[in-house]
């Protein structure tokens, strides 16, 4: 213990003694956790430790929950976390008409995808090394890449366990899918891992989604606890007491049903796969604490599917929002919730399931003098029990869900008789949205239910549909005021994609009287005057947006372009060269990239350029059909019959 240590403890407990709750004390804390060389986050989601150090004190807990899902949702691949067969042969995606294999390579696993041709060469070969795994592999894993500015994009191809065999990774089942550029936002990190650090309002609207190349591995303790510091700094003080060190941290087993629940609902509650829960108007995506109500943090959203009734509805993320639908639910009155069955810290062993789950049960549904189930007098007896027989294999059974085909989950609405045929193979069924309503009504402001429902609406529509639009613009025009930057800015989006160049121009400018520096609604205003006609506008606010958010390779994309089509050729290359660097899959850059060889007569760096934005995008048609005619005029006739069989 170095010598300052004793001082800094000492003002450190004083301190929170004075000023119990307040953050502003967090600099004497991180000085006291950094004389023990422990890290506490700052920026968007403060005052987070590593989540290893609470296994100083806590190791029987901290090893049982590194076997549970939430434990291992994310992290990196290694040979020691090798649950795959290797040895299974690629891929073939019939839909697509394309191959896929993921494959260990020494102590790193890579992805490749390619196509074959007629003659059996393979064609727009795509490889790179995985950086991420999400998934604690119980059911599936899904594999991830990390762009050098910090995005995250998500690979096709996922490993389903219970088969033990390669698929198609949820939303890539048909033909016309993300390929290798499906986004992973922070929405998706904000429940499948521990918070990152990032800067202080890297998470609110209109902010690219970017993270860190360090990040947590798992969702931790501080998840379901909050944030750690105190907590550490408090009990390495050596002054204070088993009580005040427990202050410092949330238990929510002490806490009311609601704020309890709601750290389970934050994540677990997903009414529907096709819509996303907002966040409420001014939350960042890091900004839940333990303690809070859920209806402070989320509004739910419901839709009506016109696919499928609601009591048919079953997805891999329903346990609460089934469970609810439960009469055991409903008549207990609130005393049947997650924690009845789950303990959060355990996976429970196979041989513990029956006896567990069934005392579960029992704690409301009564037995006789023999150990059997009591039934009312209305109905047949109850089927005899064993002691190993489980409630839960004929009253909550596993099924197949609807928007994860390859996977089956327990279902948590209890039946007094399920169907038969639950694990049998599925199609994958798109939802049909007709309908969007708030879950449940009244739990927040109508004015904002009625504007998150609006953008919701257009989220659904690709911003593509006129109604939403009218329902924000009755709001927002016409008098409402508000601070939040989420419907002014989907406003501005959906402007400027139907293209309406005024109403986006004034909608932008709404946005960044609130947000001066937002990089989204900047990027927009360009796109809007580019349209309009007031390109060198354009150009003015995009060197000015990547001056501010060097890293956004979706404005450099767009400045390339721009300046191209103003003649400005050698200045545009560059910035397409800067896009790569950030976003090295951005097929768009590199076809501009194509293109300027091809006008520079430098016909051999155009062709590379064009393979490489097929092996990027293989979709790309007309980029296909150029490189065919580059490659007949350099005489490679095999190869350019290769892409015109296409």
């Amino acid at each position: 213990m170095r010598p300052r240590l004793p001082f800094l403890i000492a003002m450190l407990v004083a301190w929170l003694a004075g000023q119990p709750g307040h953050a502003d004390d967090m600099d004497d804390i991180r000085a006291v956790l950094a004389e023990f060389d422990v890290h506490v986050t700052t920026g968007a989601a403060p005052g987070y430790v590593p989540d290893a150090l609470c296994g100083t004190c806590h190791a029987d807990k901290a090893e049982s929950f590194a076997e549970v899902g939430m434990g291992k949702s994310f992290y990196r691949p290694s040979v020691d976390k090798v649950i795959e067969d290797f040895t299974l042969p690629p891929f073939f995606h019939d839909p697509s008409g394309r191959i896929y294999q993921i494959s260990l390579r020494g102590d790193t696993y890579w992805f490749r995808r390619w196509r074959r041709a007629a003659d059996g060469a393979e064609v727009d070969v795509f490889e790179r090394r995985i950086d991420w795994i999400m998934g604690s592999g119980h059911h599936s894993r899904v594999y991830l890449y990390q762009t050098a500015n910090g995005e995250l994009f998500q690979l096709p191809l996922a490993w389903y366990s219970q088969e033990g065999k390669w698929g198609m990774a949820p939303g890539f089942e048909f033909a016309d899918h993300y390929g290798v550029r499906r986004p992973v936002l922070q929405r998706c990190m904000g429940c499948h891992n521990g918070y990152a650090e990032l800067a202080e309002g890297a998470d609110r609207p209109g902010m690219p989604d970017m993270f860190p190349h360090d990040m947590p591995e798992g969702i931790g303790c501080q998840r379901c606890h909050g944030p750690g510091a105190r907590h550490a700094a408090t009990a390495l003080s050596g002054e204070a007491g088993p009580e005040e060190i427990r202050a410092q941290i949330v238990n929510p087993g002490k806490l009311p049903r609601d704020q309890l629940y709601a750290i389970c609902y934050g994540c677990h509650m997903q009414p529907s796969v096709a819509v996303n829960s907002g966040l409420r108007f001014g939350r960042g995506e890091f900004s839940f604490r333990p303690g809070e109500e859920i209806t402070d943090f989320l509004a739910h959203l419901d839709i009506v599917d016109g696919q499928r009734a609601q009591h048919t509805r079953f997805d891999i993320n329903h346990h609460p929002y089934r469970l609810e639908q439960s009469s055991c639910f409903t008549e207990s009155e609130g005393a049947l919730g997650c924690l009845t069955c789950h303990d959060p810290h355990v996976k429970r062993k196979p041989s513990e399931r029956a006896a567990h789950y069934k005392a579960a049960c029992l704690t409301c549904h009564d037995t006789d003098d023999q150990g059997q189930v009591v039934m009312t007098e209305a109905e047949a007896l109850h089927p005899a029990l064993s002691p190993e027989d489980d409630c839960t294999t004929c009253h909550m059974p596993a099924r197949r869900t609807q928007d994860v085909i390859e996977v089956w989950m327990t279902d948590h609405k209890i039946m007094r008789h399920a169907p038969d045929g639950l694990l049998s193979p599925i199609p994958k069924i798109l939802p049909r949205v007709e309908e969007i309503h708030l879950l449940p009504p009244g739990s927040i402001p109508e004015a904002e239910a009625t504007m998150q429902k609006a953008i919701a609406a257009l989220s659904v529509t690709n911003f593509e549909s006129r109604a939403p639009v009218d329902v924000l613009q009755d709001f927002l025009g016409n008098g409402f005021h508000t601070d939040a930057l989420e419907p002014v800015l989907a406003l501005a989006k959906a402007h400027t994609i139907q293209g309406r160049v005024l109403e986006a121009i004034d909608a932008v400018k709404r946005v960044l009287a609130l947000d001066p520096v937002n990089p989204t609604a900047r990027s927009l205003l360009a796109v809007a005057y580019k349209r309009g006609g007031r390109t060198d506008k354009a150009i003015e606010v995009l060197r000015e947006l990547l001056a501010d958010f060097p890293g956004d390779p979706t404005a450099r994309y767009n400045l390339a372009q721009m300046l191209l089509e103003q003649g400005q050729i050698n200045e545009a290359h560059i910035e397409a060269v800067r896009t790569l660097e950030q976003r090295d899959t951005h097929w768009k850059a590199m076809r501009l990239i194509a293109e300027i060889e091809v006008s520079r007569g430098n016909d051999g760096a155009a062709i590379r350029a064009y393979l490489a934005t097929l092996a990027i995008e293989p979709r790309a048609d007309r980029v296909r059909a150029q490189l065919a005619e580059l490659l007949t005029a350099a005489g490679q006739d095999a190869e350019a019959a290769r892409h015109a069989e296409r």
